[in-house]
């Protein structure tokens, strides 16, 4: 999803609110129309945030990436709070015979603020959460719960579009379908958190390995259900202990097997990933998933390449490669020092076990600052990266399409 095309969902809901609108009543008045539009688009886009928030599959796949996914969730949080504005700037007034305003039409009213005040309190606090104020930034768990607080005006601005009288009717009728439409949104979300809630597959911790900031952490399964995942893909996991409740996302390092065991290997960078740590043998977890869409083609040349951490995504395709491999995979792991390499044994073995697949290992503090594949575009079918924004930068500006990466700094 390049900058050209990751906006589209949002321009879609706009063009089509107004092609709807237009529709009902070409003639109106242009001002009492655009501040409908208005209103319209920023419930849709509270609407459409909600339902992305229900981590739906179907939706995920749709998006190509639970990461796309939410970086469009951030995006529709984004044109909610401008349209909302723009909606309070000008609220529609209408001439004519209109319905009386009966108490539930001006609690409807109320209401409308109150969606308006909350969302871009809320709105504030998740831009916020991005930045660093003199090494602060917002924590992760009261970010998390601005996520749960978003119901309120959503179901706020869900009252004021059903019994806000004070508009025609073509429309109020509108309106109506539209808060319909957003009760739907709300109980895919409500489905689906209690879905994960309740339906979080139960593990318990058989291994804890600690690596200077990096914790590996291996994990059974407790009874028949079990996690059935991809390499490449992630999960989101919480433990059974203070301070550790609150879910997180984690790439999975272990490969596809079949008794379900699962493997993180996880660098502490920040309160939750420090305290994994403190995990024992015997600790209980829940994980939610498998999530994402990262995974290698099964033919032509190709580059893995991973910086620091961003290995583990490749720690998985690696235990899962067999002997023969039907494509040929060149691997480097840009790492500052030998020792900060994850698993280095497991790499340089596969390299000697795995017909096409060679290995490199590059500690900067030894070779240098890496400047990039030998490599060209045309020479690969496809470039793999997990790593840092920076370099992945530099190599979008080498392969442009040809890279393939998940974000996860969003």
């Amino acid at each position: 999803m390049d900058k050209a095309t990751r906006y589209l969902p949002q321009a879609g809901l706009v063009i089509a609110v107004g092609i709807v609108l237009l529709a009902i009543n070409p003639t109106g008045d242009i001002g009492a129309i655009g501040a409908i539009y208005a209103g319209l688009v920023a419930y849709a886009a509270i609407s459409l945030n909600i339902l992305l928030g229900a981590r739906l599959r179907v939706i995920e796949r749709l998006f190509g990436g639970m990461d796309k996914m939410f970086l469009q969730h951030r995006a529709f949080g984004y044109l909610a709070m401008a349209a909302a504005v723009a909606h309070w700037l000008s609220p529609p007034e209408f001439s004519g015979k209109l319905y009386p305003c009966d108490d539930s039409c001006k609690a409807a009213i109320e209401a409308g603020e109150i969606a308006f005040n909350f969302l871009i309190v809320l709105g504030v606090v998740s831009y916020l959460r991005r930045k660093s104020f003199r090494g602060w930034s917002l924590p992760y768990h009261w970010w998390k719960l601005t996520h749960y607080i978003m119901l309120v005006p959503w179901a706020a601005a869900s009252y004021h579009l059903a019994f806000n009288l004070k508009m025609p009717t073509d429309y109020q009728m509108l309106a109506e379908i539209f808060a319909a439409l957003g009760l739907v949104c709300g109980v895919l979300w409500l489905l689906a958190f209690l879905w994960r809630s309740f339906g979080a597959k139960r593990y318990e911790v058989v291994s804890v390995e600690r690596q200077g900031d990096i914790t590996g952490i291996t994990a059974r399964p407790l009874g028949d259900r079990r996690l059935r995942h991809r390499a490449g893909q992630f999960a989101f996991i919480r433990a059974h202990r203070d301070g550790l409740r609150e879910k997180h996302p984690f790439s999975i390092s272990g490969g596809e097997r079949d008794d379900g065991e699962i493997r993180f290997n996880i660098k502490a960078l920040g309160d939750f990933t420090r305290r994994l740590s403190e995990l024992q043998v015997g600790d209980r977890l829940s994980v939610e998933g498998p999530y994402g869409g990262f995974r290698y083609p099964r033919s032509g040349r190709q580059l893995w390449i991973a910086a620091g951490i961003g290995v583990t995504p490749f720690l998985s395709f690696v235990r899962s490669l067999p002997d023969d491999l039907g494509c040929e995979v060149e691997m480097i792991y840009l790492v500052r020092t030998p020792e900060e390499a994850v698993a280095l044994e497991e790499f340089e073995a596969a390299a000697a076990r795995v017909k096409n697949f060679s290995f490199t290992l590059h500690p900067s503090k030894e070779k240098g600052r890496w400047k990039g594949p030998e490599a060209g575009p045309r020479d690969v079918k496809a470039v793999l990266f997990c790593g840092p924004p920076v370099v992945r930068d530099m190599l979008k500006k080498q392969f442009g399409r040809k890279l393939h990466f998940e974000y996860f700094e969003f």
